[in-house]
């Protein structure tokens, strides 16, 4: 039987850990419990989505931010991309990474094509795409 849920468990499917055996449901650890990450996973992290954030926000200037679609899919990108520099490891550092990344890269490129980063519309696409940059690189969604 498996030692944390008692469930009954085949000698081919049990996983022997260092408490004892554990069905595969109950061995599986969560990417959540894998602890802080580190300095150089998160800065690579960063980095990654910063790149992304910068090239998306070109691509939105010039194709125009007309949506809130076009920010809930920028958010995901970044996220998503943040999400895979971190080796798929979730965490809400990596949360708040995404959703900085997103809003400096944004903040750039404004500046770049002369444009207020404090525009109401660029502000409300900011907010969207970092909150589902955050959600995504947290693993919440």
């Amino acid at each position: 039987t498996c030692s944390s849920c008692g469930d009954p468990i085949c000698a081919r499917c049990m996983v022997n850990t260092v408490v004892g055996q554990k069905c595969p449901r109950c061995a599986r650890q969560s990417s959540r419990a894998r602890g802080t990450p580190g300095v150089p996973l998160m800065a690579r992290a960063f980095g990654a989505g910063l790149a992304v954030a910068f090239a998306g926000g070109f691509v939105l200037v010039k194709v125009g931010m007309a949506g809130l679609l076009l920010a809930v899919l920028y958010g995901f990108a970044v996220g998503e991309v943040v999400r895979r520099a971190a080796k798929r490891r979730v965490h809400t550092g990596f949360g708040a990474a995404a959703a900085a990344a997103l809003l400096l890269g944004m903040s750039a490129v404004a500046l770049v094509f002369s444009v207020s980063p404090l525009a109401p519309q660029l502000l409300l696409f900011d907010v969207i795409g970092a909150v589902v940059a955050y959600l995504r690189a947290s693993g919440t969604w």
